[in-house]
């Protein structure tokens, strides 16, 4: 909270005084020197020290400083100079009479020389002989992304990204890594480490980030064993370096905006469209033309209203959002430091909607003697939430109804009276004192000795401490309509809670190199414990709507309610590199855990990988023969997973409480058993192949790499249906199958054309999912969606074959599981008892696999340029081969009273147009049991996109400039985010949003934001 005092007072002398730094750099003019100075940096934007820069054609040569910079004394203003490191690509730049430059040179094949952090250590990655995808920190940063998780998204092969929504403080990704591996409660989240220490990827400010490796087959991920059957995520942060302090401001201002906005009819088209649907139904007319003329005219807002409800709400907030980081670094050859501090504020596209997080990271780096360092890592952040909320629900089910509620029903009278439908009514909502508030709390630290004990031999020892707490209030006022409508009482919903994970650890490592021979032995111990533990607490009928604590409302209809849990994870883990003469790489990694959510009969699992590589282009008769090739890589590795997170006591006969039972006239407190333990429970296991191939050409400039996996996840956790006779629920088994195969394609490309600097870098993943066995001999599980021999979030229905045309249609097509009447959907016979089409449309014989909501394919691109100081990139994203469908408020027109789109309206099927081909139904009022509306291809919508999801350009000032006003680099950047996106979805929604089907639909619409920025180094 210090941190966050101090901010609020800090932000606005810093905004006075960039704004008055950008005017009066503005106003300079470059000055001509003999002096040319600059700085040589890598790929990660760190400075290079001891790299040469030397005039080409002359002897003129200086070497770069400790912090990367150069000065060379010369008349010339063109010409080239030349920058050579070990381990880089000599790079030529072109002279264009600037003073300062900044020279970004690239390792050799963009890679080879690169360490990577993987599972406890680094790699070059040219020795890598698992599939890892790395992000570095120049990758992601001046994107005005709020959460981590959002940073991925097009930048790595095999990781599928989606955010669904933009709602402050809940705006983050869903990631995925290599498909879907299991249906059950373990779910699909891959395992994120930041520093070692395990957290939420959403936990770091993106600021913060140096780099981000993703651990995708089983050789770089077995390490981790029992939580890593999803892939593993290593968020290692930015740390301090030798020299003088350094002082780093980064600051980006903007506003979000609704990617997608549905185009609703006006109240006199809603009238017209509803009497032409009651005249389908044969019922008569709700509006008079003299009604009609009066929506149109709007002569009577109160009585004859035209209100867009859903434009409005989302409308109605700033969408202003601005972000803050400051980063002190420096210290000497025996200890360097790092502290950041940072804040944000987003405001939501809906008023009354806020979120701030201020957070810090102190990393401090120690070498107490030669052979003995200290590395400390801390990392926290408070967060602080407002919603507004209606009686029934959140501010997501707020927008959700708002799409139902049509144009004729008023927002706030003249009289300070509202309209509304049932008890929805987004403009009375807004303006009561419901609200929903939330308070967070997050710290991560961790310490980490390392002691080498003889030369090539370490042991170190890490203790970390994850811990995050939580507030939730959520208050409901009364709240009075007009003299008809009033909603009550007011109540009060509490709850908090805390979550503390703690984690010990140890570590041998023994480096030696024999020769040609290197050997790398890593072994280690590490034990983890978690705790959780929760309240809440309701009360009822407070005296005032102003008074939101929990004592201040009735006792009578007091509730509350409390729990905790917990569990243990101890690991003895090992791995072995060998590695002749960088050619031939092999390694084998095993990790044996024990956890207390398994019974002490199979509580134990080893979880073993093996891979190898073969760098066949450091070969004798391949390098001597073949120039243009500068990396030629083979690998290939087998392993297995575990994941554990199946709950905490599935194998105990656990009592539940609040079964009470009376006792002659005493009704007393009681337990019982509902679920039936299975004592043979165990984990569910993947097992990954991988084979990949690793491809650099042209001294460095050109990358391939390629993967094929086969990822088989078995002893899924099934729940069997059982008789009812039972009287218990039975609990999970181990029963099912999963697989995941696929292919994985990235490539870059870097270069120049004249004095234009430019990097391209597509990547794409195709991973096809199937179940392939549930219990037994069972094919299908209908009610949980699951389908042998067909992906998870398969859509089972009826294959639409258009609309019926007229009665005549309906009588001699096949007889349809409805009412059908023409202009309704048609729905096919494609089977029938005896396997052929029978004249009868089944629900047993005549639904099928229609579509699928989990993409096959996903993809993207980076473009980078630079030119003269000036800067730009392009990063696109998308996802492809499957299909969604909309909430009913959503899809369908007069659903429950609900709306209707302009695109309904415009595609409709009409008496006078009986198009079979029509994009949309004749018009009635429909509700869930209307036959039309069933699941069928006629509503499935492909939901592939491509997004633009961020493009930047920059400008860096020239030192001449920025010497003039004391600082060592200032860059003024615009950037956008999920700016563009090409679909052929619902017109008017975003098919990457999250939302589900049926009557309750809530959602927050995925925004675009636009930003201006600046960084300045002191």
């Amino acid at each position: 909270m210090i941190a966050g005092f101090f901010f609020c007072g800090a932000i606005k002398w810093r905004y006075v005084m960039i704004a008055s730094l950008l005017l009066f750099v503005w106003s300079l003019s470059a000055q001509t020197s003999g002096l040319i100075s600059g700085i040589v940096i890598n790929e990660n934007g760190e400075p290079l020290s001891g790299a040469t820069v030397t005039v080409k054609g002359t002897v003129m040569s200086v070497s770069t400083d400790g912090k990367g910079e150069f000065r060379l004394q010369t008349d010339a203003k063109s010409g080239i100079l030349v920058v050579s490191f070990t381990g880089f690509v000599t790079t030529e730049f072109n002279l264009d009479g600037k003073d300062f430059y900044r020279f970004e040179i690239k390792s050799i094949s963009a890679g080879l020389e690169e360490v990577v952090v993987v599972g406890y250590g680094t790699q070059k990655r040219v020795n890598l002989t698992g599939s890892v995808s790395s992000v570095s920190a120049k990758d992601i940063e001046d994107r005005p992304i709020t959460q981590a998780s959002q940073a991925l998204a097009g930048l790595a092969t095999g990781v599928s990204v989606s955010q669904g929504a933009g709602r402050p403080g809940n705006d983050g990704a869903s990631v995925r890594i290599r498909g879907l591996g299991t249906f059950s409660g373990a779910g699909n989240e891959p395992l994120v480490l930041i520093d070692g220490l395990a957290a939420s990827l959403n936990d770091i400010d993106p600021n913060n980030i140096k780099s981000i490796s993703v651990l995708k087959d089983a050789a770089s991920a077995s390490i981790y064993g029992t939580r890593a059957a999803n892939g593993v995520i290593l968020v290692e942060t930015k740390r301090g370096s030798s020299g003088r302090l350094m002082v780093n401001y980064n600051n980006t201002i903007g506003w979000q905006r609704v990617t997608e906005l549905p185009d609703f009819v006006n109240s006199g088209s809603y009238a017209e469209l509803f009497n032409e649907a009651n005249t389908n139904m044969g019922r008569a007319l709700t509006y008079t033309q003299e009604e009609i003329n009066k929506f149109n005219s709007g002569s009577d807002p109160d009585n004859y209203p035209n209100v867009p409800h859903l434009k409005n709400l989302l409308n109605s907030g700033s969408g202003f959002q601005t972000n803050h980081n400051l980063g002190f670094s420096g210290g000497n050859d025996q200890s360097r430091y790092l502290f950041s501090l940072g804040y944000l504020n987003q405001d939501g596209i809906v008023a009354k909607n806020n979120y701030q997080r201020y957070n810090f990271l102190l990393n401090f780096d120690s070498e107490i003697f030669e052979n003995l360092k200290l590395k400390v890592n801390v990392n926290g952040n408070t967060a602080k939430t407002a919603e507004p909320k209606h009686f029934d629900g959140d501010m997501m089910h707020m927008i959700g109804f708002a799409v139902r509620q049509g144009p004729i029903y008023a927002g706030r009278k003249s009289d300070g009276t509202y309209g509304y439908q049932d008890n929805y009514s987004p403009e009375a909502w807004m303006s009561s004192e419901s609200f929903v508030n939330r308070a967070n709390k997050f710290f991560l630290g961790g310490a980490e000795l390392a002691w080498e004990l003889l030369p090539g031999l370490t042991w170190s020892g890490k203790a970390g401490y994850n811990y995050s707490n939580y507030t939730d209030n959520s208050f409901t006022s009364n709240f009075v309509f007009d003299e008809n409508k009033t909603v009550g009482p007011n109540n009060l919903n509490v709850s908090s809670g805390d979550n503390s994970l703690i984690t010990l650890q140890s570590l041998v490592n023994l480096d030696k190199k024999f020769g040609t021979h290197v050997l790398n032995l890593l072994g280690g111990y590490s034990e983890e414990r978690y705790r959780s533990d929760w309240t809440s607490a309701f009360r009822d009928n407070f005296p005032s709507n102003l008074l939101h604590e929990l004592n201040a409302g009735a006792s009578s209809n007091m509730q509350s309610s409390g729990s905790g849990e917990e569990w243990a994870l101890r690991s003895f883990f090992g791995r072995a590199q060998y590695n002749i003469d960088d050619r031939y790489l092999l390694e084998a990694n095993a990790r044996y855990d024990g956890t207390s959510r398994f019974p002490g009969s199979g509580r134990w699992g080893l979880f073993p990988s093996i891979s190898a590589g073969w760098r066949i282009s450091e070969e004798s008769f391949f390098k001597n023969n073949v120039t243009a090739i500068d990396n030629l890589k083979l690998r290939a590795s087998w392993g297995q997973l575990g994941n554990q997170n199946i709950g905490n006591y599935p194998y105990q006969n656990v009592l539940n409480l609040g079964y009470g039972y009376p006792i002659g006239d005493v009704f007393s407190p009681g337990a019982r058993l509902v679920n039936l333990a299975n004592a043979d429970i165990t984990w569910e296991t993947t097992t990954v192949t991988d084979i990949g191939v690793d491809l650099t050409l042209l001294n460095g400039k050109l990358d391939f790499v390629v993967d094929y996996f086969d990822k088989y996840t078995d002893d899924i956790l099934y729940n069997l249906t059982v008789s009812g006779v039972l009287g218990l629920t039975p609990s999970e088994v181990n029963a099912a199958a999963v697989r995941n195969r696929g292919i994985e394609l990235m490539a870059r490309y870097s270069g120049n054309i004249g004095k234009v600097g430019f990097s391209f870098s597509p990547n794409f993943t195709y991973t096809k999912n199937r179940v392939t066995r549930l219990a037994g001999d069972l094919q299908q599980d209908i009610a949980k969606g699951l389908f042998v021999g067909h992906s998870l979030g398969a859509i089972y229905g009826y294959s639409a074959d258009g609309l019926f045309v007229n009665d005549a249609d309906v009588a001699d097509y096949a007889t349809q599981p409805y009412a059908a009447e023409p202009g309704f959907v048609r729905y096919a016979d494609i089977s029938g008892p005896d396997g052929v089409p029978d004249g009868i449309v089944d629900p047993t014989y005549d639904r099928q696999i229609i579509g699928n909501t989990v993409p096959k394919y996903s993809f993207g691109a980076t473009l980078n340029l630079d030119y003269r100081g000036f800067d730009a990139s392009l990063i696109l994203h998308g996802l492809a081969g499957f299909e969604r469908q909309m909430g009913a408020y959503q899809a369908f027109a007069f659903y429950n009273g609900g709306q209707i789109q302009q695109w309904q309206a415009d595609g409709r099927w009409t008496a006078e147009n009986p198009d079979p081909n029509a994009d949309y139904i004749k018009l009635s009022s429909l509700n869930m049991g209307s036959g039309t509306i069933m699941t069928s291809t006629f509503w499935n919508r492909n939901a592939s996109f491509l997004r633009v999801k961020n493009a930047q350009i920059g400008y860096s000032f020239g030192e001449q400039t920025i010497k003039k006003i004391g600082v060592s680099r200032l860059r003024v950047f615009l950037s956008g985010q999920n700016l563009l996106s090409f679909n052929s979805f619902y017109r008017g929604w975003d098919p990457e949003m999250n939302q589900a089907t049926g009557d309750n639909t809530p959602f927050y619409p995925i925004t675009s934001v636009y930003t201006f920025g600046v960084n300045v180094n002191f």
